[in-house]
Order: structure tokens, then sequence, then C-alpha cells
């Protein structure tokens, strides 16, 4: 059965359609490719992960432009960030938000985006509500707050019994006032003028030598300030606090020191490595100063992404012009001759040496370009190494045999050959960026035979720096260039030396070596250090005596 020519030639029609649009889709994907690099050496960093993008995505099987792609994206949202910043510098939030949340949306993985969003978003949801601790704890068993009748000052000019002075408060604050059984009083001079009723309260409890907490909103109880008191009377309470951003033991360890050293009463602290959680027993208001310095030290560390781009361009040109004659002449006797006989016969033969013509330019290029990328927290070291390993004899010993011979055997190790990275970076609060850094680039360049052994002879550059750069300068980080230049004159003595027929009798030699090597590094911040948030407020936390929390004085 045939098939129809009408058929054929829709089939075929339809052939060539999807041809043209694949062979349209690949020239397309190359121009933008193209497109990208030229913006790219521009300095236009968007523009050429736009054009990466685009070209990626028409060709998402070809693993060019997909790296290339990859390369920009982190740069580009790093540059978004920067403009955000820019924006809240100059007072337009939503537009800053919107940059932040496009350089997120190219770089999920840039938490300094994503923090510096959240932040910007909760400014502008909460613009014309009072700001709130963002340390509470809603979790944690907070201390009773009173419920003061009135917002009035209260003045009180008072010679008379503490008992009696806290009595008087109360009634003015709409407080029940209750007193330890074991409570003595004494007459105390109370002069006030224009203060609220809770720091009345906590004026008579200094000169009365008291304490008092709170028993319900509307109760407090009053007892005389000692040791043993406050351990009888303080509520205790658990709670278990778990570090979100905790990695290392070291860090662990950290946490519960620093709250030991700063919990040195009665408090009662428990670590749980396993879990990464801190189980702590103490009173209301430790557990919720507990909780603020945990939020306050638990912080994500900071962590960079640094750009290594090493350039190595080589250039050996060598030109050789001339004309080289004949530098040999030799006799050759065909039998054995006396000297008188030498002369007197034709049995030798006489050669001269060839002459040589040459004409000859070469130049050859080469460029050696590697770009690795490292992103590594604060403090930690970062290794990365591309290329081989290359085996290196470093003895040899003999192992007896049953036989009379014995059997040599040689002992190898393997070293890293190619592009070896180490860096250490530290991140400030600036957003300066320490690189403790070493970069080496080496090859084999040859082999030389020592006792019997072929030993590879390795050709190196290395820098080791420790530098200081801002987030997203470039710095080179080493800088090397050679060159080497050599003449050689090969031909007849004294013509050689004379202008013009040097050329017909020497021949000249003439060659460059230009070698340059180069280490570029930029770095691009992509989570903040946790100072960057700001300080955390002063809180006035009480006497030496015992942990009591209250709003900070304003300055």
């Amino acid at each position: 059965m045939r098939t129809p020519p009408r058929i054929v030639g829709s089939l075929l029609v339809v052939f060539l359609t999807v041809v043209c649009m694949r062979v349209a889709s690949a020239e397309s994907a190359s121009a933008d490719y193209r497109k990208g690099r030229a913006a790219e050496e521009a300095g236009d960093v968007l523009g050429a992960f736009a054009a990466y993008k685009q070209a990626w995505q028409l060709k998402p099987r070809d693993l060019r432009y997909r790296t290339t792609y990859e390369r920009v994206r982190v740069a580009g949202s790093s540059e978004l960030v920067k403009q955000g910043e820019r924006l809240v510098e100059a007072k337009s939030p939503a537009t800053a938000l919107a940059a932040f949340l496009r350089a997120l949306d190219i770089d999920p993985g840039n938490e300094l985006a994503e923090a510096n969003a959240a932040r910007l978003e909760q400014q502008l949801q909460k613009k014309d509500e009072p700001a709130k601790a963002a340390t509470s704890l809603p979790e944690a068993e907070a201390p009773v707050k009173l419920a003061v009748a009135g917002s009035g000052p209260v003045t009180l000019h008072m010679v008379e019994d503490s008992r009696i002075v806290y009595q008087t408060i109360g009634k003015i604050a709409g407080l029940n006032v209750l007193f330890d059984p074991e409570y003595a009083s004494k007459r105390i001079q109370v002069d006030l003028q224009n203060v609220t009723a809770i720091d009345a309260l906590r004026i008579v409890s200094e000169v009365s030598n008291t304490f008092w907490k709170p028993v319900t909103r509307n109760t407090i109880f009053v007892a005389q300030d000692t040791t043993a008191k406050r351990r009888t009377l303080s509520q205790q309470a658990v709670q278990i606090f778990y570090l979100r951003n905790v990695a290392e033991q070291s860090d662990f360890t950290d946490v519960q020191t620093s709250l030991r050293n700063m919990f040195q009463s009665s408090a009662k602290l428990y670590g749980v490595a396993s879990e990464r959680a801190i189980m702590m027993r103490g009173t209301p208001d430790e557990l919720q100063l507990a909780g603020m310095l945990i939020d306050a030290i638990d912080r994500p560390k900071p962590e960079v992404m640094v750009d290594i781009t090493v350039m190595e361009v080589s250039r050996d040109k060598l030109r050789e012009i001339g004309l080289s004659p004949p530098t040999s002449f030799s006799v050759t006797s065909g039998s054995s001759q006396t000297l008188n006989q030498i002369g007197r016969t034709s049995a030798y033969s006489i050669s001269i040496g060839q002459a040589a013509v040459d004409f000859l330019l070469t130049d050859s290029d080469t460029r050696i370009l590697q770009n690795p990328r490292l992103r590594a927290l604060d403090g930690q070291k970062a290794t990365l190494k591309l290329g081989e390993k290359i085996p290196v004899a470093t003895g040899s010993y003999t192992v007896p045999t049953s036989t009379t011979s014995a059997a040599a055997e040689t002992q190898f190790n393997y070293i890293d050959v190619g592009v070896n990275v180490e860096m250490t970076p530290v991140i400030h609060a600036d957003r300066d960026v320490t690189l403790k850094l070493s970069v080496e680039v080496s090859s084999q360049s040859s082999t030389d035979t020592i006792a019997g052994v072929a030993e590879p002879v390795i050709s190196q550059e290395k820098a080791d720096e420790v530098i200081r750069i801002k987030d997203g300068e470039s710095s080179i980080l080493a800088g090397l260039v050679k060159h080497q230049e050599s003449r050689n004159v090969s031909g007849w003595p004294g013509f050689g030396e004379v202008p013009l027929l040097k050329y017909l009798f020497t021949t000249q030699s003439h060659e460059v070596i230009n070698d340059e090597l180069v280490f570029l590094i930029v770095p691009h911040v992509v989570r903040a250090p946790a100072s960057e948030l700001g300080l955390m407020p002063a809180i006035d936390t009480g006497t030496d005596r015992a942990i009591e929390l209250r709003d900070a004085p304003e300055l």
C-alpha cells in the first residue's frame, strides 16, 4: 500500500519545520550566549545573567550554557542585594524590598537577601505599630505583670513604718499588699515626686531592705531581702532551649559556658548535645533572660562565596633567517699511506659540510583559564583540588627471597597536580572579608631519571597571602610576569658581523618568550554577620543578689 503523495508532502513539511525550529533555537541560544559574554566583559552582571539564562532555557541540555548561568547567578543576586541596600539608604523601602525579593528569586540560597527582605517586610507591615521586643519568649512562663490602676504619677512624702508606706502605695495603685510573717518593719523616710507606682514600690524596697514579688495581677508579697528568703520564695520553672545554628561541639560548649558564667546563683544548666539543646531550671526572669541571650548568641554564621580566576598567558615567538655556509672540511684516505706518499696518489676523498638556508617564523600562543568557586563559613577552612595525582618515589627497600637474588621494592607517594586552593575567611561586621588564601597551579613539565626511577619534574606557581577586601571587590592576589629573550648566531666568523652580508654567511635566530600568571579573587557575602542586625538593647537585670527583668531606662 503506497502512501498518498499529499501525506508524504505534509510529513516532509513537518519534518523540515522541526529541523528549522531547532536550528533557529540553537542560533538564538548562541546569540544570547555571546550577548552574555559581552555584558559580563562590560561589567553588567545582571545583563549577563539574563542573557545566560535565556540561552540555557533555549538549550537546557547544553552544559556550557548551564555552567555559565550557574556561575553568574550568585554574582547577579549579590548585585541586587547591593542595589537594595542603596535604596534603603535612599529611603525607598518598597523598591528595595522588590530588589531583595528578586535577588532571592535568582539565588534562593542568598540568606543575606532573605534577611533583608524579612526585615523590610516587617517594617512595612508594622510601620505604625510600636516596636516589640524581638527576643520575647512566648513559650516561656513570664513573670506576673501587675495591673496598676490609673496612670497618674505618685507623689508621697512620709516618715512612717515601712509596712504602712507599702500599704499606702498599694491603695493608690489599687494593689493588695501581703507581708511575710517573719517580716520585721522599720521606720523609713520617703520623699517621692511624680513617679510611677512600680518605681515607688522599688524605691521603698531599696530603702527598707525588702523585696516584693507579684502573686497575682493585683497582689504583691513583701519579705525581708535575704538570700535565704529569696531562695525560699523564688518561683522555679524549667525550660528547654533548642539551638538552631550550632553545627560543632565547640559552638555548643561556648553557649553553655556563657550561660553558666552569667547565671552563677540558683539556676541550673544541663546540655543535651545529641539534641543540640540546653535544659535550664531557674526563676521565670532567669529563663526569660537566658532565652534573650541565646537568641542573641545563636545566630547563623556568616558565609562568603569567593570567585577565584586563574589566568595564564604564554607566548613563544621564534624567528630564524639566514644562509649557513659549510662549516666543515675533511679528507679521508682510501688506504694506509705514509707522509711521503700523500700528494703522489689519488687514493683519498675530500668531503665538505652542507650549506643550509633558514627562513622560519613560529608564533605559539597558549592561554589557560581556571575559574573555581568556593563557599565557606566564617572561620572555617575550605579546600578545592582540580587536577590529578602523580606518583613520586620516596624510597626503596630490598625484600629477601628464597633464591640468591633479592627483590627491590619502591615506595611511592602521590602529590596533587593542577589547581589547589585553600581558603579560610573571616567576615567582619562591615562586610569586609579577610582571606587567608593559598592558590597553587602546578603541572608535570618533564621527567628526570634518578637511580633508575623516572621522577616527575613539577612546574609550580603558588601564592600565599592574607588580605582584607570589600564585598564584591576584585583583587589580584599575585601577578607574575616572565620575559625571556635570546639571540643565536651560527655561521662563518667575521662575515657574520658585517651588516646586510651577515644573512648570507650566518643564520640569525631570535626568540622571545613571554609568560604571565594572574590570580584574581572576588568575594561575595551571602550571609551577613549577626552584628549587622544591631546591638542587643541594654537590659536592667536587678541586683547581684537576684535577677529581676525590667525595661531599660531611656538614655
